[in-house]
């Protein structure tokens, strides 16, 4: 089973006429922006949706107000990555979903959904995770990349701002714990330059993604204090 990826946010109030509910995607930045760093913390933990990574959370006037069910749509066979569930919202609430004002409401419907589907004894870690998310904004890191070899350890963490900026943080440590080196990297939108990391007694260096998208890009290196 792969950890969850991605978490995203719909809405649909009239079915069509094959009748399915057919959702438009709604994402407000600042609600985009917690339920992303939610997202960061539940993969962090290994926190799996089962045979597929995506949950797409669709808010809806079809169902009674408070109710929670996977969609009826059919499955697409060609892609399985992500599952429906529908929650049910009165007509007035649906109008303002949006609204800075609902986004408490928002987070409650998506524990929810996960306890409801996605709790077992072995994957019900993600309590603790949002209240993280929520606690901590942008503040928050999350672990995502780490190197080790038999004398150093060099892990990768990012922090989501509330501009949007992934900012990376590059930790390293001796075999004793003893930090020898943090550095804060370039904030960025994308993650094109969290590649490869190479790590000596001497330097770590942190390469960009092998992909035409970050062939432009240098890679970082630092030297680590010779008393490390």
């Amino acid at each position: 089973m792969k950890p969850i990826s991605d978490i995203r946010l719909y809405r649909s109030s009239i079915p069509n006429i094959d009748g399915n509910l057919h959702p438009s995607e709604f994402a407000p930045k600042q609600l985009n922006i917690i339920v992303t760093r939610i997202v960061m913390k539940l993969r962090e933990n290994g926190f799996s949706l089962g045979e597929y990574d995506h949950l797409y959370i669709n808010f809806t006037t079809c169902l009674p107000s408070g109710e929670i069910e996977p969609a009826k749509r059919s499955v697409d066979a060609y892609h399985k990555w992500y599952r429906y569930y529908d929650v049910g919202v009165s007509d007035e609430l649906y109008q303002k979903l949006e609204s800075q004002s609902n986004i408490e409401f928002v987070i409650e419907q998506i524990q929810n959904v996960l306890n409801a589907y996605f709790c077992t004894e072995t994957n019900c870690s993600f309590e603790p995770c949002i209240e993280e998310a929520l606690n901590k904004g942008e503040d928050m890191l999350m672990l995502y990349k780490c190197k080790q070899t038999s004398k150093r350890k060099a892990d990768i963490y990012l922090q989501l701002l509330d501009n949007g900026m992934y900012c990376p943080n590059l930790f390293v440590y001796d075999n004793d714990g003893t930090e020898l080196l943090h550095q804060k990297l370039p904030c960025t939108l994308d993650l094109m330059s969290l590649g490869e990391i190479q790590l000596s007694s001497k330097k770590v260096v942190v390469k960009p993604r092998k992909n035409s998208l970050a062939s432009q890009l240098e890679p970082l290196e630092f030297e680590l204090s010779k008393n490390g």
